[in-house]
């Protein structure tokens, strides 16, 4: 019934056997156009409800007018019974009152006298703040008549009334006896939780706070509601009215139901609409005159409806998918229940849940969302509200529900969109948790009424549902929708498209150079990558430069020199010949084998490119052979080789061992492991010794996760990352055992023999001449050196280091050439090592 006088009643019902009825809300203070095309205030509002629900008598009180009334027959009803006056005495009251002088009353205080003027002429004149009080219990006491009583300034009747204990004192016995009548307290208060926290802080109407409180835990909320802002029909009428009655034109009558719509997005009282309205004086009202005023969200020069929007998109082609889907069960069950069939069926969920990176289009799909289900009648306004943990949570016993409370007010009859949801798990103090268990009770108090939208990233939102039964049972799983990266050509036109609505030009070599930045930036993309949002910061910066160079000359084109430097890195650059790129490695010394293998990955490449043929992913290497051979020194050259070939984006080598892979806890050792993984990403993870990975410690084999995870990543970064592997043969053989896929993703193995006795001695003689300009390495004294490596060779050929027994003896030799040299003659003679400084025996 409520519902048929204006939109904003949908669900608003009169308690059954409770004595107060809380009505709270933005549009309390509001004016609303009813399907009459009326215009009402909330009095006349609730007189209509009150009416129609049956009540015979509806009574007004405020503080300025103790009791008024808005038709003659309350008036009567409420008005004392006559009765012949005492010659010569006062005039007494109806035998049922009393007050501090007995039944008698003051003289002009007469019901029919003066005062302020209401809907049915004079007013009674003032009452005291006790006698009132006494008239309004009287008329929720008697059974004669069914009665309801407003208080339509309820803050202001509670905080200021003088007979503030009598009040608290009638509520209390109308809460404890009342079944027939009503007193209906209208509360300025946005939210319940605000109506509540008012009360509370009085502290002079304790059995209405424990009543509210009580109310808060119902399933239904059957005594207390919500006014919320209008809506778009009710937006529609209100410009009829200002059309008939103040001469408002209407620009093109084709598109007012989108420009209420529009309107009823904004949140703005109807009041605030009329106002606004009367400012266009003469102007025709139409959508894009309310854009550019900025009344209204959106572009001035966007026009389209829902679908076109949606079909314009770029990319998201799943996404666009499962919009239709929905788009399209929702109007099945919409007409389903309009033709009265499957009306006993649970309605489905509206609530969904997004996943994707940041930039990929969540919040503009929100949007959309909340049009869709206003077009086809599941809510009334369609608005987006968002939100992020910080607007739920609060560090307050308490505050957390007032807060989320609020916060889904808001969003009454659209969309609230949650990002980064997951983020309520890690809130101390069960706040968090409390303010999940307040949205869980709104999703289902309130069902219908909005809809959440839950977003993140993906692994994190699905584990987050996973962990909560709640939410996972009020969103199935056909409601997940994952929004993907977008792909490189969608990249560009979004940055084209954005530099365009810039209003700027650009060259068509610029445009190429783009290309490059947004493959290149798409290629080397992280879980932070902000896909849109990133374009559109470097739209942003490409203009910022521009503008600096034209100096307001803005005919002038973007060039590649607006390009910001640090922007070139996804540049693509030339290959260098072979021999250029494998010249450092040419330099190192010995590694024969090494070389071949490095040599063919790079023919195999050029081979490619010399028929347009494009890269491969850069292959995982093993490194196999003893210590100090050069494998971490081969493992940085690589990284750079496969930069400058263009087959990773930085080339920069992470070193790590089993420390850096490997936690003491169960579940920490994947985390760690990826953490490592993400520090290398477009370069190279550079594994010493991963055998030690296979080491079981304390009965625990959290090696075998690091493993397992370190398998998975090589796969799923493919392209992106080169993982090199080193250690001892044996032992290496047993490490690719542990996994029967690890084999598999080691394409090359770069076997690393021992160093000759010439070569050592070689890698002595360029050790020394770069430890300090001057250095000198005779004949002699190589001699010496070759023989004493050689002797350590044989001593220790299970761990003799080569490379570092050079750096080892280097040291040695450093020594005792420092004792031999008088330090004050170093500076006449070149430092030059003798065969005596070369030591005896073993170290």
């Amino acid at each position: 019934m409520t519902g048929r006088l204006v939109e904003r009643l949908e669900g608003f019902r009169l308690p059954v056997g409770d004595p107060l009825f809380v009505v709270h809300g933005q549009g309390v203070d509001d004016i609303f156009v009813g399907h009459d095309y009326r215009v009402r205030g909330i009095e006349e509002l609730l007189w209509e409800v009150l009416h129609a629900a049956g009540f015979a008598r509806v009574v007004y009180s405020s503080l300025s007018r103790p009791l008024y009334f808005r038709d003659q027959k309350s008036r009567d009803l409420s008005r004392p019974r006559r009765r012949s006056a005492p010659v010569g005495g006062d005039r007494q009251m109806r035998p049922e009152f009393s007050g501090p002088l007995g039944r008698r009353v003051l003289p002009g205080a007469s019901t029919s006298g003066g005062g302020d003027t209401g809907p049915l002429g004079p007013a009674p004149p003032t009452l005291t703040d006790q006698f009132r009080v006494m008239m309004l219990d009287h008329l929720m006491k008697q059974t004669e008549h069914r009665t309801a009583i407003v208080l339509g300034h309820a803050e202001e009747s509670l905080r200021y009334d003088r007979a503030d204990r009598a009040l608290a004192s009638a509520m209390a016995e109308w809460v404890e006896h009342g079944d027939r009548n009503l007193c209906v307290l209208v509360f300025r208060r946005g939210t319940l939780d605000e109506v509540r926290e008012f009360v509370r802080e009085l502290r002079s109407v304790p059995r209405l706070e424990s009543y509210l409180q009580a109310q808060h835990g119902r399933s239904s909320r059957g005594a207390t509601a919500a006014i919320g802002l209008p809506h778009a029909a009710e937006l529609e009428r209100l410009v009829h009215v200002l059309r008939l009655k103040e001469k408002l034109r209407i620009g093109d009558w084709r598109r007012l139901p989108l420009t209420a719509q529009a309107m009823a997005a904004a949140p703005e009282r109807a009041k605030n609409w009329r106002a606004m309205l009367r400012e266009l004086k003469g102007e025709p009202l139409d959508l894009a005159e309310l854009r550019r005023r900025q009344w209204v969200g959106g572009s001035s020069q966007d026009d389209r409806g829902v679908a076109d929007r949606i079909r314009d998109m770029v990319g998201l082609g799943s996404v666009k998918e499962h919009l239709e889907r929905l788009r399209w069960r929702a109007a099945a069950e919409a007409e389903l229940r309009a033709r009265g069939l499957g009306t006993k069926a649970e309605a489905d969920s509206l609530h969904l849940v997004f996943t994707g990176n940041p930039g990929t289009g969540k919040t503009t799909v929100a949007r959309l969302i909340g049009e869709i289900y206003r077009d086809l009648g599941l809510l009334q306004r369609g608005h987006l509200v968002e939100a992020e943990v910080p607007d739920l949570v609060a560090g307050v016993v308490g505050e957390t529900a007032i807060r989320t409370n609020r916060t889904v007010d808001r969003a009454r009859d659209g969309v609230l969109l949650i990002d980064e949801i997951y983020r309520l798990s890690d809130q101390g103090r069960g706040f968090g948790r409390e303010a999940i268990d307040t949205l869980l009770t709104r999703m289902e108090n309130d069902r219908g009424r909005f809809v959440l939208i839950a977003a993140g990233y993906p692994e994190k939102v699905q584990e987050f549902l996973g962990s909560n039964p709640g939410l996972r049972s009020r969103i199935p799983a056909g409601n997940v929708i994952h929004f993907p990266d977008y792909e490189p050509d969608e990249l560009h036109t979004i940055l084209l498209g954005r530099l365009r609505d810039l209003g700027l030009s650009w060259t068509p070599t610029l445009e190429a150079l783009l290309r490059e930045v947004t493959e290149g930036m798409y290629a080397t993309r992280d879980e932070e990558f902000g896909n849109a949002r990133a374009l559109r910061d470097l739209a942003q910066e490409l203009k910022d430069r521009w503008a600096q160079r034209v100096r307001a000359v803005v005919s002038e084109p973007l060039e590649p020199e607006d390009l910001p430097e640090r922007y070139r890195v996804y540049v693509r650059k030339a290959v260098p010949p072979v021999d250029e790129l494998l010249a450092e490695l040419d330099e190192l010394v010995g590694l024969e084998p090494v070389k071949e293998v490095i040599r063919d990955l790079v023919g195999r490449l050029r081979l490619r490119q010399s028929y347009g043929a494009g890269a491969f992913p850069p292959p995982h290497l093993l490194f196999v052979g003893p210590p100090g051979t050069g494998k971490t020194t081969v493992a940085r050259l690589v990284g750079g080789l496969f930069q400058a070939l263009g087959l990773l984006a930085r080339g920069h080598l992470v070193e790590v061992t089993r420390a850096e892979l490997v936690a003491g806890y169960i579940g920490q050792t994947a985390l760690k492991t990826k953490k490592a993984v993400q520090s290398a990403l477009d370069g190279v993870l550079f594994i010493d010794e991963a055998y030690a990975l296979t080491r079981h410690e304390q009965g625990w084999d959290f090696g075998a996760e690091a493993i397992d995870t370190l398998t998975r990543e090589m796969e799923d970064l493919r392209g992106r990352l080169v993982v090199v592997a080193a250690g001892y043969p044996v032992p290496m053989e047993h490490f690719l055992a542990q996994n029967p896929g690890l084999r598999s993703r080691f394409t090359e193995r770069v076997v690393f023999p021992h160093y000759s006795g010439p070569e050592l001695v070689e890698i002595l003689r360029r050790m020394a001449g770069n430890r300090a300009p001057g250095y000198e390495l005779p004949d002699a004294a190589a001699h010496r050196a070759q023989v004493w490596l050689d002797r350590q060779r044989v001593a220790h050929p299970q761990d003799f280091g080569n490379g570092r027994s050079v750096r080892v003896l280097l040291d040695r030799m450093e020594a005792r050439m420092a004792r031999r040299l008088d330090p004050d003659a170093s500076a006449r003679h070149p430092p030059v090592f003798a065969p005596e400084d070369v030591p005896d025996g073993d170290l």
